[in-house]
Parts: C-alpha cells; structure tokens; sequence
C-alpha cells in the first residue's frame, strides 16, 4: 500500500497521481501541506512524496517514477525504440524544469489565479473539525489564503526567473507549446501513440495544473484535442501500442525544435555553465530577448543526468540525425561542445 503526499495544485503530484492511475496501483492521497506525518518523513524539503509499506520513503517524481517502473514493469511508460526512450527523457526533463514556468508564470502574476491558488493552498491545510464552523471555517480560510498568496507570490516567481521582462517570453512559450500539442493530440492519443510514456506524465501534471487555474485555463479550452488527451491522461488507458520516430515526427520533431533547442537548452546550458562559474546569476538570449535569474543548481544536476544518458547511449549514433536535425545535439553531445 502506498501513501502520496502532496497538494492538488502540485504538478509533480499530479504526474505522479496519473502514474499510479495507469499501474493500477492503490494509494492513500494525502494532500495537507502540513502533515506532520510528511514533515517528519520528508528527507528533501519538496513534495511529492511516496510512502511505501509505511517504510520505504520515495521522493522526487521522476525517480519515484523509475523506481516503482522496475518493480511494475508491465504496461511500460518506455518505448521499445530506444531513440524515443531519449526523446521522452528529453521531453520530460523540459516539462520539470521549464513548462513549471508556464504554470508558475500565469497563477501567481495574475490576481484571479493567485486569490484561487491561494484558497486551494489553504483549504488543504485547514484542520478538519474547523470545516464544519461555517463562519470560522471562512474567516481562518482567508486569512490563510492571503498569508499564502503573499508567501508564494513573490517567492515562486523569484525561484523560477518570472519577472516583466521574462513574462512576455514565458506566456509565448506556453502559447507556441499548447499550439503544438493540439497539432499532435489531432492525431495521436499519446506523445508516442497509444500508450502514455514518461513525458507524458510530466507533461499532464504541468498542463493539468494550468487547466485548474483561470487565466490559462482559457487559452487551453481553445484547443479541443488538448483538451481530450488533458482528460484522458486523468485515468489513462492503452489504446495501442507505441509507434516509431518515422510515425511522429512531424508533429513531434517541431516540439524539439521550436521549444527545447530553441528555449530550453539554451537555458538549460547557461544555468549550467554559470554554476561552474561559481555565479548567483546567469543571463541567456533568445528569441532576440536576455532572460536573467537566478541559477538553479538542481537543474544542473538534472541535465549532466540526462547529456549522461545520451553520450553513453547504446544507439548514440542512430539518434544524432534527430538531435541533429532539432537543433538539440550541440547542447547534449560533449564532442559538439
């Protein structure tokens, strides 16, 4: 049996609660932020967090998610192509690290979506007896709320670089990316066909995440298909197998393209390249525009995980042309740098 800490607007909770849906597996959702419970089992300060058996504590969504894949290896989230496995990586390390920015961006700088945030934050926390004092219940609830919009705000935008200059490039981003999508989802059930993969996952809990808010919720009912795969991914189900790169690439290959080589690297290398530096703060320009923030040294981490993944590919070779043609392979082959 396993228990999921987390809250509802988490996206990382989210990818992991659609994860759980397709195993089939049983949990226990606990969505108060401060549980004690999870405070005294916590070993990183961030949520999800998977307890298994009562003992066995499970934290950070894509290694829960590796994790609980060796032990229910059936109805995989990999493709047998071992190019696309990479490419799914790739896609989910861009969903962890920059589409939080699409969300973040759009519920804490507008005041419709920070007032709902907020109630949802602190209705999660509201002890359970209080809820039925009606008068009481609202008086702590916005209290709550207000503590945790200014809390989070500023705090959320600072950590993931939104600020008035980086907002018009962020809310292009998420509008290019939700464009794309709608192209593909036209087509396919999944990222990679019939069966959700790993990107997908990381994918839906940022999506997800947004299509509860406000602001962005509005773009995103714009693009029907987007929003049916939105809801498929809720329970998801195998509706075929997956295909080949042969089969995607024409809708998947722009994602690659106008998003990750042309966005995401760029950054991703230049927060990289500024922690080697020893810097507090890094700048990178794209789309004829300077992005400045701060520099995030858990991404770094991520991305030598993922140029390790790549140069000690088995079909290095055979994926080349595909980075290649992207523009992502100067960013991820050592040999290109």
């Amino acid at each position: 049996m396993y228990k999921l800490f987390g809250l509802e607007i988490s996206p990382y909770t989210l990818k992991i609660k659609s994860y759980l849906n397709y195993k089939k597996i049983n949990y226990r959702w606990i969505k108060n932020p401060d549980s004690k419970e999870l405070h005294k089992l916590a070993q990183l300060p961030f949520i999800p967090l998977l307890l298994k058996d009562n003992h066995e504590v499970l934290q950070d969504s894509s290694n829960i998610i590796e994790k609980i894949e060796t032990v229910y290896s059936k109805n995989s989230i990999y493709p047998e192509d071992s190019r696309l496995i990479f490419i799914s990586s790739l896609l989910e390390e861009y969903s962890d690290e920059w589409m939080v920015k699409h969300l973040f961006n759009y519920r804490w700088t507008y005041k419709a979506d920070q007032n709902l945030a907020s109630k949802r934050v602190a209705a999660s926390s509201i002890p359970f007896y209080i809820k039925y004092l009606p008068i009481i219940s609202e008086l702590v609830l916005e209290k709550k709320a207000q503590e945790i919009k200014e809390k989070y705000s500023d705090r959320a935008l600072s950590i993931f670089g939104i600020d008035d200059v980086n907002k018009e490039l962020v809310e292009t981003s998420f509008k290019r990316l939700i464009d794309l999508l709608e192209k593909h989802f036209s087509r396919f059930s999944y990222l990679f066909g019939g069966r959700p993969s790993i990107a997908d996952f990381g994918f839906w809990g940022h999506l997800y995440g947004s299509w509860m808010d406000i602001t962005a919720r509005n773009f995103i009912n714009q693009r029907p298909n987007l929003v049916k795969w939105l809801k498929r991914m809720e329970n998801p189900k195998i509706e075929g197998d997956f295909v080949g790169w042969s089969d995607v690439h024409l809708t998947i290959e722009p994602i690659l393209e106008k998003e990750i080589a042309n966005i995401f690297l760029p950054w991703s290398d230049a927060n990289s390249n500024a922690i080697d530096k020893e810097k507090d703060t890094f700048s990178v320009s794209f789309e004829g525009k300077s992005f400045n923030q701060n520099t995030q040294k858990s991404h770094a981490k991520s991305l030598k995980e993922l140029r390790l993944k790549y140069n000690d590919h088995d079909l290095k070779e055979s994926i080349k042309p595909i980075l290649n043609n992207s523009g992502c392979l100067k960013f991820l082959d050592w040999g290109e740098k």
